[in-house]
């Protein structure tokens, strides 16, 4: 199938998808390389995609649910907007990827290359962060409620508006994150050291965990 063109490969797979596996060909990019393709809002769903290079692909809108992105390698990419639930992520390179507004709830990104991405307004609810490199990134308005982060290092990462309810956050590197009055970080799992070096004034009370409020 690797002498189809790509936009024939895809066709094939959405016939795949729509007939549950009795027409078509499920996608296979194992190994291949779509580096710098235009492949904005394709659906890719359950596609095999281990091992890809995707480096500065166009992404944007695509729906990858259910993939295997497993030692893929995304970084540059653009994915705002892209759906990647239930994705097998583990060992894929995001460094540099732009992610604002994709779907990752539920995600496994243990110890994952994430400095210089962009994350404004992802879904990582209940994903797991576990040691992800997240320093200096954007995550404004990031929903990370019940996310797993104990680990990882958040030093420097732009944090406003971002809901962080009932995270794991301990053993996290906080120093220098920006926080504003919507940071979120009612009933998280914390210890009250990795504030140290964070400027809390602007937040709101009733957002900081218990251990910090006024008694």
């Amino acid at each position: 199938m690797e002498y189809l063109p790509l936009a024939k490969r895809l066709e094939l797979h959405g016939i795949w998808l729509k007939s549950y596996g009795a027409e078509g060909v499920r996608l296979d990019l194992m190994g291949q390389s779509v580096r710098g393709i235009d492949m904005h809002d394709s659906v890719l769903v359950g596609a095999r995609l281990i091992n890809t290079d995707f480096r500065d692909t166009n992404l944007i809108g695509s729906n990858l649910t259910g993939s295997d992105l497993t030692g893929a390698d995304m970084r540059g990419a653009q994915l705002r907007g892209a759906d990647l639930s239930v994705t097998s992520l583990r060992g894929t390179e995001f460094r540099g990827a732009k992610l604002d507004n994709a779907n990752l709830q539920g995600a496994k990104l243990r110890f994952v290359d994430l400095r210089d991405a962009s994350l404004i307004e992802v879904n990582l609810e209940g994903a797991d962060l576990m040691g992800a490199e997240l320093s200096g990134v954007d995550m404004s308005r990031a929903k990370l409620r019940g996310a797993t982060l104990s680990g990882a290092d958040l030093r420097g990462t732009i944090l406003a508006g971002t809901d962080f309810r009932f995270a794991d956050l301990l053993g996290v590197s906080l120093g220098g994150a920006t926080v504003d009055r919507n940071t979120n970080f009612v009933d998280a799992k914390v210890d009250a050291d990795i504030f140290k070096h964070v400027d809390l004034t602007l937040m709101k009370e009733e957002h900081l965990p218990t251990s910090l409020r006024t008694k």
